[in-house]
């Protein structure tokens, strides 16, 4: 097959606009984990010593809030799980006081700054199977 000047012009211009993007998601990137890590609340839990943060915005309690303690111990809504997250969020729809699960909610994630980042696995998963788009990080002020 013969590249002629135009596809060669065409495949030149397109890994240009290829490499331009770069810098573009650099920048994205580094204001996502900007947002998952500002924030301030004060933790409920005496077990529980969430990261320190340098943020002056308050976070908004929500209806979902889960703990992680250094132990490994999980707890929803302050309840503590002994089954998997992402039945207990399930149930949440079903208890006494039904908390309704949608893109829209927004899970606020309490960990204890002494945990690897792998302890929000199971969070993470299980706010990807239930679809919703809003996780926050507590942090506390520093």
């Amino acid at each position: 097959m013969i590249l002629t000047d135009t596809t060669k012009r065409q495949s030149r211009r397109k890994r240009q606009l290829d490499d331009s993007m770069v810098p573009a998601i650099n920048i994205v990137f580094l204001l996502l984990i900007f947002f998952m890590i500002a924030g301030h609340i004060e933790a409920r839990n005496a077990d529980l010593q969430i990261p320190a943060s340098s943020s002056e915005g308050e976070l908004v309690a929500r209806d979902i809030e889960i703990q992680i303690l250094l132990n490994g111990d999980h707890y929803l809504n302050g309840q503590k799980i002994e089954k998997p997250l992402l039945e207990s969020l399930q149930a949440l729809e079903s208890s006494a006081e039904p908390i309704v699960i949608s893109e829209e909610s927004i899970v606020t994630c309490h960990i204890d700054r002494n945990l690897p980042f792998s302890a929000l696995d199971p969070v993470l998963s299980a706010v990807r199977q239930l679809k919703i788009k809003r996780l926050q990080i507590a942090t506390e002020h520093k």
